[in-house]
């Protein structure tokens, strides 16, 4: 399996637990899920002692939708529920997308690129890019710094999904 199947939408799970990895090892500050998990992962994450929340948001068209948000620190997981609890989903404002990365441990380079060029690909190969929560920029001397990490997080990652499953029987992805 590549890392671009193991962290697809059909692996949400896998992924929140990479996610979790990531931001036990203090690589990603504060990490954010979108949609929900189930017990098994809640309880990887506290296992891996971070502090976890719950949010809501709420759409353009009125719809509330929860969030996650996770981190080693209490204090980044206060904060972040302070400023965004029962606030409105506000789209790719510069200042929302600076905030962002510095919440979610991306380069600011990055996240400059992106606000200047929200179009332009990365050029890092596929297989790096696809370990990333953000869009490296052109030439990013930072990103690069990240990769071991992404990549060995990964390999932890894969490693608890893998014992989890053996021991309850949870279907693993192929």
């Amino acid at each position: 399996m590549t890392v671009e199947d193991w962290l697809s939408p059909e692996c949400l799970e896998q992924d929140a637990i990479y996610l979790g990895v990531l931001t036990a090892w203090g690589v990603k500050p504060l990490s954010r899920l979108e949609y929900p998990v189930r017990p098994w992962v809640w309880a990887s994450l506290r296992h891996m002692a971070l502090v976890t929340a719950r949010l809501t948001r709420y759409a353009e068209n009125g719809a509330w939708v929860e969030h996650w948000v996770f981190s080693r620190y209490a204090h980044l997981v206060e904060r972040y529920c302070r400023q965004f609890d029962r606030q409105p989903l506000n789209g790719d404002s510069a200042c929302l997308v600076r905030l962002e990365a510095d919440y979610f441990g991306y380069p600011q380079c990055c996240a400059e690129e992106y606000l200047r060029s929200p179009d332009v690909p990365s050029d890092l190969l596929p297989a790096d890019q696809a370990l990333l929560f953000h869009r490296a920029c052109t030439g990013c001397q930072v990103t690069p710094q990240l990769l071991p990490w992404y990549r060995a997080a990964l390999v932890e990652a894969r490693a608890l999904c893998d014992r989890y499953a053996s021991r309850n029987r949870w279907p693993s992805a192929k």
